[in-house]
This record gives structure tokens, C-alpha cells and sequence, in this order.
């Protein structure tokens, strides 16, 4: 049974006053329970303590709400009982479920749901301000499993918060050990005061959550300031962001009727390879893919090969004669853009539009002389991924989307590398946006907290996307067909594989990103 134990943490001894009538509330209702209150140095002592094999996940972590979110968990897990933030107030006595032997968790309310959770792919989110446990519960150590790959997600919801637990919640082999309950029971209202109205219920209601947002604020309101910058750089946006994508051409290039189709079954797979001064991974590349165990005779190998310095063009050509028997087809295509960009230079802003541009050229170039009809699947991979796993083909074609990413990353469970794979979050343009459009492409910093990478949400098995990235990008050939191509010029302001994701997600087909499916890049 859950025993009657109250967990509550702050960073240190002295609890704001503001918090005090709540913190009090607990005592009223609930009389004689022990109280145990951790302070982040009582937390940090606890799990090197009792849980040291966590402790280098647990110190990893760059901010206290983090280690509390993740503290609160092992507490649950080793003593048991009843863990609340400090701005939940006790409305009623918890003796109604304090003879589970389950866990008890009830839902953040419906709104939080749409806002949160529904583009992450989970049906609903947990609350993890209030939970109930029996000791030694096996739920706890199945969550803390998640935690070690999601130490530098962007998102407190997604380190350590709701929407980790909810994956985790979902993923638990043993569902009867669990009881989610409706929001009503720890938090009938939401973040603005509204009550929770989505979903009938009988619970009673045991605590309520006063949302004081100790690390949760909303989005600021625009200052003056802020106005004055946005009008100054969207004046510069608008005289330097040069041609862009409209949607007369889209409309005049694409096929419409085939958006409302199902993905094909796993057919014929055409594997796309732009190759520019490659020579040394030509050889390594091929054995990969011959050691993919999708069956050869539907695989055909199609290679795009132009402006490069290092012999690439007759290297491919010998490499590949003796594989023409293995595989369906192999075409070597030739393809000049003209642009030549030094390595070291290449991630420049200014050189974005340029260079992307140019790559857009090469896999339209490929689309149109490597797809024919006889091919369901188009399979692009940059020739510097080096591993993926042997069964990679079926996995994205499983998924049962029709353009699918999996997780480059450069190290095993490392953060992701290929970072044109992303969820836009906030879509308002204030004059960080305009101030990031440089040559009429959106370029925010690498660690803007408007986009999720997939090492991001690496608790999710799959997630809706933006923007998708090219390292390895599996897509309906029917599409391509269709005219769905890589915009050479800004789409949205956005070109090449991230114009699109978007493109394709305007046009009805939503890409999905696998976040624990890893294909790995060479490091440069």
C-alpha cells in the first residue's frame, strides 16, 4: 500500500512565503502523515546514496528543476508515498487511494493536452506536480530508463516532465500496476484558472495545482522595444530575402491526386546518392548497403556525381561493376552545379543559399533521371552516413508514412547531427525570426528554443515534423512523381530538404520523424 509519507523539494530550506498556505494545507488534511522535505543538496545526497549508478545522469542535468523532476521519481521509487509541488494546495483527504497498491497519476487538463501533447503523438499528458506510489513500484526504474538520452532535450517537459512520463506510462509492460485517473483529482483547472471541463468524470477532487509557473512562464508580451526591432529587421527581410517559392508554381508543377493515397507496400526501392568529393566513403558506402537485408533485386542504386576534386567520378565507376549483378539496377549520373564552396567555409550563413540551393539542383536531378515508374520507394542517403542498421529499409517503410527520418546522429544516443530534421514550436515572428532570415533563408542559432531536434524527443517513438533532413530521408516515389521536388529557391523561407518538409506537410503529407531509430554520420 502507499504509505503515508509527503515528499515535497526546494532548492533550499527556506520555502517562499507564497508558498507557505499550500505547503500548510497538506498537514490539515492529511494529520499525522511524516513529512520529508528535500532540498537540492538533500536530493544530490540521496541518490549518490542510494541510487549511484544514476548519480552521472542525475549531475548532468543543467538546471534544478531537472534534478528535482528526476529526484521526485527515485524518492517515490525508495520510500513511497505521496509527492506534491510546492504550489499544490491539499483540498481533501488522500485516505481514498492511499490503500492502492498501484501508482496513482491523473492527466494534466485537456488544454495543456492540445498545446503539449497532441503534436507529440501522445493521446493525453501526465501531471507530475502530484502522484501517489507504493514503494519499490517497477514503474519508476522503468521511466528513470529513459532519462540518460534526454539529458540535453531543449524541453523540461521532455528531460524529465510530462511528457516523458506519459511515453513511459505508455511503454510500461504492466498497465494493471498503473491507475490514470482524470485531471480532476490533483488538477481540476489549467495554467490560466479554467476549470477542466473536456472529460466526464466522477473523481473527486484530492489537491489542486496552482500553476505559480516556478519554471513555467508564458510567452512575453511584445514591448516597444521588441516592436521597433521587428519593424527594423523585417524592413531588412523584405529587402534581401530575394526570390521565393509562390504557390502558383506549386500549384502549376504538383499532382494533387495523389495526396489522398496510402503508402506502397515495401516494393522497389530506389536509393538516391548525391556524391561530391567522396572518394574515400565510396567503397565503404556500397559494402553497407549490400548488407542491407532488403532483397537486392528490388534495390536499385542511383549516384549523382559532380564538381568534385578527389577522383570520385572514376572511383565510383570501378566500385561499383561488381555489384551490377546483385543489385536491380545501378545508374552513375553526372550533374554540374559550378558551386564550389571551401569545407572549412561551408557553414557560413552568407553561403547557405548558395550551397543548399545547389544541393537542391542534384536530388532534383536524381528525381528526374533515377525515378521511373517501376519504383514505389525513393530512398536518399548522403554517402557519409557510414552505419545503420541492417534492417533500416523495413523500419521506415513499417512506419507507414510516406516520407520518413530516422535520428542522424554522430555518437550512439548522442544528440542529433542532422539538425534540418526538426518541430517548429513557436510560430510567432517576432524580430528574432526576421533577424534570422540571412539571404532569404531562416537560419536561427543552433540551439534556438523554437525548433526540437529528434534526440529532443527520444521518448517518442515517432513524431509529426517540420522540417526534414536529407542524410537519410525515405519518401513515396509516387510523390516525387507527382512533382513533389526540393525547392532551389526559398519555400517559406526555407530550401532544399527543409523547404521540403514543409512544402510536403502544406500540401497534406505530414512527415514523421523515428527519434529512436539511429543512423550514424561520419564526425567532421
Amino acid at each position: 500500500m502507499i504509505p503515508h509519507i509527503l515528499h515535497q523539494t526546494w532548492k533550499s530550506p527556506e520555502i517562499p512565503e507564497r508558498f507557505r498556505p499550500w505547503v500548510e494545507s497538506w498537514e490539515e488534511f492529511n494529520p499525522g502523515w511524516r513529512r520529508m522535505f528535500w532540498t537540492d543538496r538533500d536530493l544530490l545526497l540521496f541518490v549518490s546514496q542510494h541510487y549511484p549508478e544514476f548519480l552521472p545522469t542525475f549531475c548532468s542535468y543543467a538546471s534544478g528543476i531537472l534534478r528535482a523532476d528526476a529526484g521526485r521519481y527515485l524518492l517515490l521509487h525508495h520510500f513511497g508515498g505521496v509527492y506534491a509541488d510546492l504550489d499544490c494546495e491539499c483540498v481533501g483527504s488522500f485516505d481514498p487511494i492511499m490503500t492502492e497498491d498501484r501508482v496513482v497519476l491523473c492527466k494534466e487538463p485537456s488544454s495543456h493536452f492540445e498545446s503539449q501533447a497532441s503534436f507529440r503523438g501522445l493521446p493525453y499528458l501526465l501531471f507530475n506536480g502530484t502522484m501517489a506510489s507504493p514503494p519499490g513500484h517497477p514503474f519508476w526504474m522503468h521511466l528513470w530508463s529513459y532519462l540518460p538520452t534526454l539529458v540535453r532535450a531543449k524541453e523540461v517537459i521532455d528531460a524529465t516532465g510530462p511528457a516523458v512520463m506519459t511515453s513511459a506510462q505508455l511503454s510500461f509492460p504492466d498497465q494493471s500496476r498503473l491507475v490514470i485517473h482524470a485531471s480532476t483529482l490533483f488538477t481540476p483547472s489549467n495554467r490560466d484558472g479554467e476549470p477542466d471541463t473536456a472529460e466526464e468524470t466522477t473523481d473527486g477532487t484530492l489537491s489542486r495545482h496552482h500553476w505559480a509557473g516556478t519554471w513555467w512562464t508564458p510567452e512575453r508580451s511584445e514591448t516597444r522595444w521588441d516592436a521597433l526591432k521587428r519593424k527594423f529587421y523585417f524592413t531588412r527581410y523584405l529587402l534581401t530575402r530575394g526570390d521565393q517559392l509562390e504557390q502558383d508554381e506549386i500549384d502549376r508543377s504538383f499532382d494533387r491526386s495523389v495526396i489522398g493515397r496510402p503508402p506502397p507496400p515495401a516494393g522497389n526501392v530506389a536509393v538516391l546518392v548525391p556524391v561530391r568529393d567522396a572518394a574515400e566513403h565510396i567503397e565503404p558506402f556500397l559494402a553497407a548497403l549490400k548488407a542491407l537485408d532488403y532483397p537486392k533485386e528490388r534495390m536499385k542504386l542511383v549516384f549523382c556525381e559532380g564538381d568534385s576534386r578527389d577522383g570520385s567520378w572514376e572511383r565510383l565507376k570501378t566500385a561499383v561493376e561488381p555489384l551490377r549483378a546483385v543489385f536491380r539496377d545501378i545508374l552513375l549520373l553526372q550533374y554540374e552545379v559550378g558551386t564550389r564552396i571551401d569545407r572549412k567555409k561551408r557553414a557560413r550563413p552568407s553561403l547557405q543559399r548558395r550551397r543548399r540551393t545547389g544541393l537542391a539542383k542534384v536530388r532534383n536531378h536524381l528525381i528526374a533521371k533515377g525515378i521511373d515508374a517501376s519504383d514505389d520507394w525513393a530512398l536518399w542517403i548522403d554517402i557519409d552516413v557510414w552505419k545503420f542498421p541492417p534492417d533500416i529499409l523495413h523500419t521506415l517503410i513499417g512506419s507507414g508514412r510516406r516520407i520518413v527520418v530516422p535520428n542522424c546522429v554522430l555518437v550512439p544516443g548522442g544528440d542529433t547531427f542532422d539538425l534540418n530534421t526538426f518541430v517548429a514550436l513557436r510560430k510567432r515572428r517576432d524580430y528574432r525570426y526576421y533577424r534570422s532570415v540571412i539571404g532569404g533563408l531562416h537560419q536561427p542559432p543552433i540551439h534556438t528554443p523554437n525548433r526540437l531536434a529528434l534526440s529532443d524527443v527520444r521518448h517518442l517513438e515517432a513524431v509529426d515534423l517540420h522540417g526534414v533532413g536529407g542524410t537519410m530521408l525515405l519518401v513515396d516515389a509516387a510523390l516525387h512523381r507527382a512533382g513533389l521536388l526540393f525547392p532551389e529557391k526559398p519555400y517559406k523561407d526555407l530550401v532544399e530538404t527543409e523547404g521540403f518538409g514543409v512544402l510536403a506537410r502544406d500540401l497534406g503529407v505530414t512527415p514523421v520523424g523515428l527519434p529512436r531509430v539511429e543512423i550514424l554520420h561520419v564526425p567532421w
